[in-house]
């Protein structure tokens, strides 16, 4: 009988010496992420940048002035210096969605490495192996962990509320070529093996039943209607429902700026 307490005790104690290692090791890469995150938006000059953004809706800007809206300034050099895969940085104002945006040679590397090429558990923000390095094409798609403190993608989890997009309606993306609003039209749960993971739509022709079949999905009602021709965004991560299962939030170029330049608006 004394055996088999002694056995349950040493038992309960491995689960316990286990369980506390797991939560150590994730609350020290958590703490590094933050870090390389900070160290990020140093580098790259964001650190105390003004953000101005604009009002909800999918109106477009009219180009006047040198653009000072979300990242503008980025130093993309001093990134790559860091990591040559950094494709760029993507943002959504006034959320903890903020970070360099990377491209490996597969989509399993930045699962579980930093945009440093670091080991850790938190990963990266990267772009699907299949896009272009340059953000051209219909569909650019970006992926991301879901934490639970809010952190990567984590923040997505908001648009499952109207008001939450009410007060987010843009995503920002910016490369060598300068910077692009995305305004955010659709936001729902997909099957992994579902059309928002089609990497071949446009050569079938899909575009207009992808628009379709995003909007018909949506749980938020956002009045943007993307056309054909237009570039639709992305942002993937995953939920609490398993493998089978991703929530992902879709936005449609609204428009471009060059670099310290004017605004190009998507209207004609």
């Amino acid at each position: 009988m004394k055996k088999v307490r002694r056995c349950t005790e040493v038992i309960l104690l491995l689960v316990f010496a286990i369980s506390l290692t797991v939560i150590l090791r994730r609350a020290f890469d958590q703490r590094r992420a933050a870090e390389d995150a900070s160290d990020a938006a140093r580098l790259a000059g964001l650190t105390g940048q003004e953000i101005i953004e604009p009002s909800g809706g999918h109106e477009e800007a009219s180009g006047e002035g040198p653009y000072d809206g979300p990242l503008a300034g980025l130093n993309l050099d001093a990134l790559q210096a860091v990591n040559e895969d950094v494709a760029g940085w993507v943002e959504i104002p006034d959320t903890p969605l903020s970070y360099p945006l990377v491209q490996g040679e597969d989509n399993q590397f930045y699962l579980n490495h930093s945009w440093k090429k670091e080991p850790g558990s938190v990963g990266a923000v990267f772009l699907e192996q299949a896009n272009s390095r340059d953000l051209t094409g219909f569909h650019i798609l970006i992926y991301g962990h879901r934490m639970r403190d809010g952190t990567m993608f984590g923040s997505l989890r908001g648009y499952k509320e109207q008001d939450y997009w009410q007060e987010h309606p843009s995503v920002y993306l910016a490369d060598k070529g300068g910077v692009r609003r995305y305004d955010i039209f659709a936001a729902h749960e997909a099957k992994v093996n579902g059309m928002v993971y089609y990497l071949d739509m446009e050569d079938h022709g899909l575009e207009e039943e992808f628009i379709q079949y995003c909007m018909e999905r949506s749980v938020i009602d956002t009045g943007i209607v993307p056309k054909a021709d237009d570039q639709i965004l992305t942002l993937s991560t995953c939920t609490a429902r398993g493998y089978k299962a991703r929530w992902v939030v879709h936005a449609v170029l609204a428009q471009e700026f060059a670099s310290h330049s004017n605004a190009k608006s998507k209207t004609p």
